[in-house]
């Protein structure tokens, strides 16, 4: 066998996939404008180049050969199982020995590079574990494996391979050398260990995430033959200009004079600023086109680095739920789509959350579900809009699959949008880890939000302020009166409390939202015996299936009648509705904040909008404990007491007291246990304890068939089970993906019986069951008669 014939793939020959891997990661390194101390672009860029041209030595031992041309399936999946077939551990041994023949004459320094190298390749195919461990595993039996592959690895042939891939390293050396390679790997456990203790920092983690994330892409770009070298190019002004086509740029009353206002304050001041800080705010009151400012900021920005820094980042725009990642995309797509006439490539525009569709575009092209799903996963776009879970556990992760993109962030724009969402237990662990980023990888972070928790000072110039005039524009809004009522009340008091008040103030729309689904069911069911003709009701909550959450929403919003909400917290944020009365059982402040934010939203100056906020409990306790941190409870509390009427130019000092004394009083013991992890790169603490979302109970997914469509989309569901190959049945899936979830929703598995359909094991509710388990306006049935298995 020729070594030109040696194979990576069914179609692919070993010597042009190590090449091709080789070179993307090298022009990968070459695109990004990094800061690491010792290690130059040069040193980086053959770092990585290394690390893609041994990546899969392995597989060329005829024990994988004879697995890869094998076209029986029971025998190719006799020789997958063999240990002998794997080729990680091999290709990673192979990759400490030619980084560091390369390496040991350029700096001594840079000796945990190879074993870097090591880790990265060893995990190619898997998630990551922890360092010490993975070295300590190159027992007895292993280092047996890797003598018997050496031995079935043709040194003719795979010097034939490396002859021009790395013309210096004798392949004869490293196959004689496994077993003490080996051992030496091993022994260098405590040297990395006390490394890593001595740096004490992000610096080692965010390196080693960086290579390996460039050979995962690498990997996998090259393995589905993916070619996406032309970037497409987007105008500064187009905002701007989109602002003009809409007629919006020189308006001079009301809420859109605001706007304009700090449209142009925050724009403009992009010119002024010195790239030299990464880290800026823009803190603006609720309702005043955040969306489009912070993305026409994001442009200016980027031509700016262009013209000054010689690099062009793409834009990563974060938010923390689906429903305003939807609303926000559609902003952003609007944009091109007025100015350039057509919807922007993928390539140009990305939405990215687990449940998007699996759609590509590039010039023309429309790339099949697999190839699609590796470019939107691989966040291959100018501009990717995505969710803060997505870009935190891939910031702090093990797993291969979202680690892939973690180069992405390295030299990117990325807005942070509602940053209070930020869970304050991890204030400490996020600033080190920005400050790190922009630092190392020249990564820029805006934080756009309405209430600024104190994660940077900006007194302390930790963060620039990009809205200079921030104080004239909260003092210009006299939209709505806040009151805190302290008085714990009964829900059913509060019931009768909101029946009379609707009745009373007989031309204003009200929105009430409650903590607990359960309780907004009551409060909605309480108001609508009987209806009344002249209002539409509306009720919200994760128990309506998401299709008809967003035609709620539209409803509500074209409704010519009064109307009234009942709603869980969902509605906080993103749901751009206006109201003229808001009711709020007790939480937190910047949740407050959010729901103020619904209220009087348009400014309407004839008459000024009320918030109230109760304190509602059942028989056991007060409703906000079955949701939130006492911490935070306590500290708005704390904050509120005394208040009694607060008007909106008042906010944001209340907003700053509020976080003051979360920053002075809070426990940073989990940010700094898992910054220890990060600083000693241990992947198994990370993969255990750091969850943005944390679960307090165990939920299922239920499909609920409420209309034809639906039963269509399950016909197609179950007819998966008749595709025996695993890839093609979830590219099938794929196909319908985002249909298939429309009609989904999540409940408590203690709260509802078994609804398991027995062919595909997922919980169904059909059409004839519907009005047993589901209700058209407060959505799904809840019983508590055994647990739901899905």
């Amino acid at each position: 066998m020729s070594s030109y014939e040696l194979l990576s793939h069914p179609e692919k020959t070993l010597y042009i996939h190590l090449k091709n891997v080789a070179d993307i990661s090298r022009i990968t390194i070459n695109s990004k404008n990094l800061n690491f101390e010792n290690l130059d672009v040069n040193i980086l860029e053959d770092i990585s180049y290394i690390i893609g041209a041994c990546h899969d030595l392995g597989k060329a031992t005829h024990y994988f050969q004879d697995y890869i041309r094998e076209t029986d399936e029971q025998r190719k999946l006799k020789f997958k199982n063999n240990p002998l077939t794997r080729h990680g551990l091999i290709s990673a041994v192979f990759t400490y020995y030619v980084l560091k023949q390369h390496l040991q004459e350029k700096n001594e320094e840079l000796f945990f590079i190879p074993l870097f190298g090591y880790l990265a390749v060893k995990r190619h195919h898997g998630n990551l574990y922890n360092p010490i461990l993975e070295l300590l595993a190159l027992d007895d039996e292993n280092i047996e494996y890797l003598k018997k592959q050496s031995e079935a690895i043709d040194s003719k042939q795979i010097t034939e391979v490396y002859q021009s891939l790395l013309p210096d390293i004798n392949i004869n050396d490293f196959l004689k050398q496994i077993e003490p390679l080996s051992i030496e790997i091993k022994k260098s456990k405590r040297q990395l260990a006390k490394h890593l203790k001595i740096v004490g920092s992000t610096y080692s983690y965010i390196l080693f995430q960086l290579l390996y994330s460039v050979l995962l892409n690498s990997d996998k770009t090259d393995a589905a033959s993916l070619n996406m070298s032309t970037r497409p190019k987007i105008s500064p002004l187009l905002v701007d200009e989109y602002r003009k086509f809409k007629k919006w740029d020189n308006t001079e009353e009301g809420m859109d004079n605001i706007r304009n206002l700090i449209y142009s304050d925050v724009t403009d001041e992009i010119k002024n600023i010195n790239l030299d800080h990464r880290i800026y705010s823009l803190n603006v009151p609720t309702g005043t086109g955040k969306t489009l400012t912070s993305f026409s900021l994001s442009l200016k920005l980027r031509e700016k680095i262009e013209s000054e820094l010689n690099y062009s980042p793409k834009v990563i725009y974060c938010l923390p739920f689906l429903s305003i990642i939807d609303q926000n995309y559609s902003v952003f797509e609007d944009v091109f789509k007025t100015i350039y006439g057509d919807e922007p490539d993928t390539s140009t525009l990305l939405k990215h959350h687990h449940l998007s569709d699996i759609q590509y575009t590039f010039q023309d092209d429309e790339f099949k579900e697999d190839k699609a799903l590796l470019l939107i996963e691989g966040w291959n776009s100018e501009i990717v809009v995505t969710t803060f879970v997505q870009f935190f556990h891939t910031l702090i992760s093990n797993r291969n699959r979202s680690l892939r993109k973690f180069h992405s962030i390295a030299n990117s724009i990325v807005i942070l949008d509602e940053v209070q969402s930020i869970p304050h237990k991890y204030w400490l662990l996020f600033k080190e880890l920005i400050i790190s980023l922009s630092k190392h990888l020249n990564t820029y972070f805006v934080f756009v939000t309405a209430t600024q928790p104190l994660i940077f000072n900006e007194n302390e110039g930790e963060i620039v302020e990009l809205a200079k005039n921030k104080n004239e524009y909260f003092s210009k809004f006299d939209r709505i009166s806040l009151q805190y009522l302290p008085e714990p009340m009964s829900l059913d008091d509060f019931k009768e409390k909101v029946r009379l008040d609707i009745e009373t103030m007989e031309n204003n729309d009200f929105l009430i939202v409650l903590n607990t689904i359960n309780a907004s069911k009551k409060v909605y069911e309480h108001l609508t015996s009987p209806k009344k003709e002249s209002i539409d009701y509306f009720y919200l909550s994760t128990h309506i299936t998401p299709k008809e959450r967003l035609e709620k929403i539209k409803q509500i919003k074209n409704t010519k009648k009064r109307r009234v909400i009942v709603s869980t917290q969902l509605i906080e944020a993103g749901v751009d509705i206006d109201v003229d009365v808001v009711y709020r059982d007790m939480s937190t402040l910047d949740s407050i904040n959010q729901v103020a934010g619904r209220c009087n939203r348009n400014f309407d100056t004839k008459k000024k909008g009320e918030v109230k906020v109760f304190i509602l409990k059942d028989e056991r306790k007060e409703y906000y404990k079955y949701i939130y941190s006492t911490f935070l409870i306590d500290k708005t509390k704390e904050t509120l007491d005394g208040t009694g009427i607060i008007e909106e130019k008042e906010f944001l000092e209340l907003n700053n007291e509020y976080f003051k004394k979360i920053k002075e009083t809070q426990s940073e013991d989990e940010a700094k246990e898992i910054l220890d992890a990060l600083h000693n790169m241990h992947f198994d603490y990370i993969k255990e304890n750091f969850y943005l979302i944390e679960n307090d109970y165990e939920k299922a997914d239920v499909f609920i068939e409420i209309d034809n469509n639906a039963h269509g989309i399950w016909q197609q569901f179950k007819a998966l089970r008749e595709i025996k190959n695993s890839l093609e049945r979830k590219n099938k899936f794929l196909n319908f993906k985002k249909q298939f979830y429309e009609y989904v929703i999540s409940v408590p598995k203690a709260k509802a019986p078994s609804l398991v359909d027995p062919n595909t094991e997922i919980s169904y509710v059909s059409l004839e069951m519907l009005n047993e388990w589901y209700n058209k306006e407060t959505g799904f049935i809840a019983k508590e008669e055994g647990a739901l298995i899905f």
